[in-house]
């Protein structure tokens, strides 16, 4: 059956929409006394609908701001299990960057923990995603099944089809990712805070930019970091 995606905003619409944040993450949700207030002031909170009306998954955005622009902030996207993997989180972002940009917004930004490699990769690599700033321990310890207990590292990042390239020097590291942050997690906390204490330090250093995703020689997936160019962040407005 088709997914058709689609703007919510009554109650009823609201409440499906934190029902499906609990199932998939089985921790802190958003109340809709909130959900409603960013629909109706300036945010996007989308449903994505099987051909039975049922919804699968979701995307809640609010209206910020970051460095002066006015952005449309990807606070969450939440898939069912059942109906991951079939390009469902894809198609909900790509309607946010179109959405946005129409409503003008200068891009559409969001947070990923930088440890997740599927993240990893689907932010940028799958939607070009561009890292902007990296926020240790943004949410403090949420304490869900996902994320543990230790510190919740985050990488801020945007989406605006239009922006130019980054300039960069030709100096590059490579920084690995875990095999699997969230096996570790639940099974050796030590190694996971061994390496949340390593990100923190690597990313903290000023001055660097990751320019994307690449295998180091020993296959290992690793972020490339390049030394930030002093001007990298003009031309970030549409306009």
């Amino acid at each position: 059956m088709k997914t058709m995606i689609r703007p919510v905003h009554t109650h009823q619409e609201l409440q499906e929409v934190h029902d499906l944040e609990q199932a998939v993450w089985q921790g802190q949700t958003v109340p809709t006394s909130l959900l409603k207030v960013f629909v109706d002031h300036g945010g996007l909170i989308l449903g994505a609908y099987e051909g039975n009306g049922r919804m699968v998954a979701m995307a809640v955005a609010l209206a910020a701001r970051y460095q002066g622009l006015w952005y449309l902030h990807s606070h969450m996207t939440a898939v069912l299990p059942a109906y991951q993997q079939r390009g469902i989180g894809r198609q909900l972002k790509q309607y946010q960057v179109e959405w946005a940009l129409r409503n003008g917004y200068e891009f559409v930004g969001w947070t990923f923990d930088p440890l997740q490699k599927a993240n990893a990769y689907f932010n940028l690599t799958v939607l070009k995603a561009r890292v902007l700033a990296f926020l240790p321990n943004y949410y403090g310890s949420l304490d869900d099944r996902i994320n543990g207990s230790g510190p919740t590292h985050r990488f801020f990042v945007g989406v605006n089809p239009q922006w130019p390239s980054c300039q960069m020097s030709c100096t590059r590291t490579l920084v690995p990712l875990p095999e699997d942050i969230s096996y570790l997690r639940q099974k050796d906390p030590v190694r996971a805070e061994r390496w949340s204490r390593y990100y923190a330090i690597r990313f903290s250093a000023a001055n660097w930019a990751v320019l994307g995703l690449a295998f180091s020689p020993k296959r290992r997936l690793s972020y490339i970091l390049g030394q930030r160019d002093v001007n990298w962040q003009q031309g970030y407005s549409n306009r």
